[in-house]
């Protein structure tokens, strides 16, 4: 009995990542709104009600995606060696997260000029509030005791929300056929931030 738990369980668990990752896929070649439920279904190899018995449209798997991609993130940044600066750290993980990810990914429509779609838009700013809370516990420990650590944190992981924001939106615009690469424009960004 418990095998055949065991089995089903785990034949769930690749159904849905056979979905998130023909939809993962199918977004960055395709586009997310030239992108159907119909196609994410086909290429994932199953039915239009199968996909809809994991998620309740293709908003609700993006929005997932990007939920999943949150502790990664503040891992990594975690990970980071101790002497790196804050900001230095968030760089350096989203760079190196970012050579794992395709071009386009659930990540970066947080950070290009609008979402992809009405439904999305609505989400995208508690998305981006559970993006900054990530990054600013994850950085928290890096700080130096400050009468207010928390704040300081929260402030410097909304800045760096903001640089990739700007990158984002930066690479959005300069469409597809530009040299310049995402990790070209994280970098300047963070410059910038550094910088003033």
């Amino acid at each position: 009995m418990s095998d055949d738990i065991g089995r089903r369980e785990a034949h769930k668990i690749a159904t849905r990542r056979a979905i998130q990752d023909a939809a993962d896929t199918l977004f960055a070649r395709d586009g997310y709104a030239e992108t159907t439920v119909r196609d994410i279904a086909d290429a994932a190899g199953v039915t239009e009600r199968t996909f809809f018995r994991y998620f309740a449209g293709k908003e609700a798997l993006l929005i997932e995606d990007i939920e999943s991609r949150l502790p990664v993130l503040a891992d990594a940044i975690r990970r980071r060696p101790a002497a790196e600066a804050p900001l230095d750290a968030v760089c350096n993980a989203m760079l190196e997260l970012g050579e794992q990810l395709p071009e386009a990914n659930s990540l970066s429509w947080l950070f290009q000029d609008g979402p992809p779609g009405p439904k999305l838009e609505k989400s995208t700013p508690g998305l981006l509030l559970r993006f900054e809370q990530h990054i600013a516990e994850a950085i928290a420990d890096r700080l130096p005791a400050t009468p207010d650590p928390r704040f300081r944190s929260e402030v410097l992981a909304r800045c760096a929300v903001g640089a990739l924001r700007s990158a984002g939106i930066r690479r959005w615009y300069l469409g597809e056929d530009t040299q310049v690469t995402r990790a070209d424009l994280i970098t300047e960004a963070f410059d910038i931030l550094r910088r003033g």
